[in-house]
């Protein structure tokens, strides 16, 4: 049970939107953990793109024009005076940062998230302003343990923390699919890998068993894959379902769920597959996947971009009923350490250290 912190600390959760990806539904659920620990919780977005739930006060600067905007941000951040700001943007462009760094964020504590192993996304490609970063920002706070040993092992910091997101939605019931099947979940990008998922799906014993594909997201490569989908053999067993909201009713409807990224951060969509029940095959990348994943515990982690071990996964999970039950078994359990109250305390203990 949380406990109220005494004095309300003010937290400006900073983004560039609030819509399509992981890094954004963390952005979302870190908003609901907070507000439910007593924060005060200002969510900011610079783009006008807002399609998942928020908590606090939300505060669209993407209405304005591009000067307009940091002008006002920096306007709205001096007027508030926050006890801290959480940043969730991609920080790519050195010049920009310059201005976040010795601008915008001048004069308050700000915190820096890091979602993913790709750290010129987050640093810019320029280690010099890697550095600044270093010097400037209160804490930096890596999604994962593996992330925050790369950025030990790449720059020689040595102040990282890791926080995980927190899977804190709610599942709502909506009707069931009329057949069996496995599920994907990801925006319909390269990087997810989704058509050659399609591909090996149908080389796997799946679809002559009944077991259809279903893919959530939407993406720039939604009229590819619709088309490779057509193409294929198995077209009837293959479905690109869109956007849903609640994609947890689907991930416990699901046979397994599979991740076929190129690389990750700390994949949401495993956490929330295994919290309600449901085993799951993923390529064992970068980063995140090892971290939920123990090899036929509660799932099966497959050799980086080894497709045909990735085929070879998913018949397994058909035909060996003994494994299936017990990673199935397991995966509630696994994942209890990711719970809401424990990764709400950790945010706790950081934020709370102004206001004492």
């Amino acid at each position: 049970m949380l406990v109220k912190q005494g004095k309300t600390t003010k937290i400006a959760l900073i983004g560039y939107t609030l819509a399509d990806g992981g890094l954004e539904r963390a952005f979302s659920s870190l908003s609901q953990l907070l507000q439910d620990s007593y924060f005060e919780v200002h969510v900011i977005v610079l783009e006008n793109k807002v399609a998942y739930p928020y908590y606090g006060t939300l505060i669209n600067f993407g209405k304005y024009s591009k000067f307009q905007k940091y002008f006002k941000l920096k306007k709205y951040l001096n007027k508030q005076q926050f006890d801290y700001i959480i940043d969730f943007r991609y920080r790519i462009n050195p010049l920009m940062e310059l201005v976040f760094l010795y601008y915008l964020y001048s004069g308050f504590k700000f915190i820096y998230t890091i979602h993913s192993s790709v750290l010129e996304h987050y640093f810019t490609s320029t280690k010099v302003m890697a550095n600044q970063i270093f010097s400037k920002a209160f804490k930096i706070v890596s999604v994962s343990s593996e992330i925050n040993a790369i950025i030990k092992k790449k720059y020689g910091f040595e102040k990282g923390i890791v926080i995980s997101n927190v899977n804190n939605k709610i599942m709502n019931s909506e009707a069931s699919l009329p057949f069996k099947y496995c599920l994907a979940i990801g925006r319909l990008v390269s990087l997810k890998q989704f058509d050659q998922l399609i591909t090996t799906y149908c080389k796997s014993d799946l679809p002559n068993s009944e077991i259809h594909l279903v893919i959530i997201g939407e993406g720039e490569e939604k009229d590819r894959l619709r088309k490779l989908i057509q193409e294929s053999q198995y077209s009837n067993y293959i479905h690109l379902l869109g956007f849903k909201e609640n994609t947890l009713f689907y991930c416990k409807e699901a046979l397994f769920l599979v991740l076929t990224s190129k690389y990750e951060g700390f994949p949401m969509v495993i956490l929330e597959a295994l919290s309600v029940g449901t085993t799951v095959i993923s390529f064992d990348c970068k980063t995140g996947p090892s971290e939920l994943i123990s090899n036929e515990e509660n799932g099966l982690l497959v050799d980086n971009q080894d497709f045909e071990a990735l085929k070879i996964a998913m018949n397994r999970m058909l035909h060996e009923k003994v494994l299936y039950t017990y990673c199935k078994e397991n995966t509630k359990g696994s994942v209890a350490k990711f719970s809401s109250e424990k990764i709400s305390q950790k945010w706790i203990t950081l934020l709370k250290s102004k206001t004492e």
